[in-house]
Parts: structure tokens; sequence; C-alpha cells
């Protein structure tokens, strides 16, 4: 099976993984990352297309020449963002795989122009470490709300929404 390789991985403490922008090469590791966590009832799975179709919006965790993380940041309106699709390798903790990602992401989102990122997630403390604040479902704004309820098998139940205005340089942990 594909994903127990995933977890078979080992990794030296003090090793990093750096960030990048993904190109179409990464969309099939993408794809197995964030399956493995939507098996998990933690993301929603993406298909090949999908990803390859936004892969600009994507950022990938490189280690030893493998992909050990990912995530991506998109526009949803004026100003607005989404961090979506977040995951990282199981094993690749000691890496710090999903600190890299973030911090692309979220200087990727300054870089756009983004004045705010939100996300939906069942981890708030991680999320939290980068500036992160849970909001209620009545705080989000029109745009990303009607996002949400569009698209199949996206919803608010089980997941705390978080907002994060984007200024200056990503905070980082």
């Amino acid at each position: 099976m594909i994903m127990a390789s995933l977890t078979e991985m080992q990794y030296t403490v003090g090793d990093r993984a750096r960030a990048s922008n993904a190109n179409p090469i990464h969309a099939a590791a993408i794809c197995r990352l964030i399956g493995y966590w939507a098996d998990q009832g933690l993301t929603i799975r993406r298909d090949l297309r999908s990803v390859v179709t936004s892969i600009d919006d994507f950022t990938v965790a490189v280690h030893r020449q493998r992909v050990v993380g990912c995530g991506a940041v998109c526009a949803v309106g004026d100003g607005l963002g989404e961090i979506r699709s977040i995951a990282v390798d199981p094993g690749a903790g000691k890496v710090r795989a999903g600190h890299a990602v973030m911090d692309a992401l979220l200087g990727k989102a300054q870089v756009r122009g983004l004045e705010q990122v939100l996300l939906l997630t069942k981890t708030p403390g991680f999320f939290a470490r980068y500036g992160f604040e849970a909001v209620g479902a009545e705080a989000l704004p029109g745009a990303y709300a009607e996002m949400i309820a569009s698209e199949p098998g996206r919803t608010l139940d089980g997941k705390v929404a978080m907002r994060r205005v984007v200024v200056g340089v990503p905070v980082s942990v």
C-alpha cells in the first residue's frame, strides 16, 4: 500500500525541510500526502487534475529530494484568501515540514496582496502558532461562506474557522 511508505520514513533531528513553490512534477506527491490525511478525516481529498490546475497556489516542503509537506493559498475574494490542503508526511515531524509550508504560504499570501487569510481546521492549535484566531461562522466574509457552501464535501461541521491578518513577516515558531 502506498500510504504505508509515508510512515516508514526516518529523519535526522536538526535536518530541515525546505519550502518552494510547487510545480506539476510535484502533483502526484501532493495528492498522496493529502490523500493520507483525507483518509484520516482531516482534509478534503484532491484529485490530480484539481491539483495540477491550481499548482501555482501550492507550496511543497522538500527533504532529501522528497516532498514531505504541502499546502495551498488561494484567493477567495478581494484581499481575501484561504489556506487549504495542508498535509505533512506523518514521519516528517522532526524536519519541520509543516512550519516550512506555513511560513511560505503566509509569505505567498503577502506577495499576492491578500489582506487576510481564512481556513477551516480540526487542528486549531497548529494554526494558532501562526497567529490565526478562531472566528464564529457569523464573522466569516460572505464570499468565503458562499464558497464553502458551494463546494461538495465542504462544511463547517466539526471544524474551527480561523482568520489571520496578513501583515509584515509571517510569524514563525
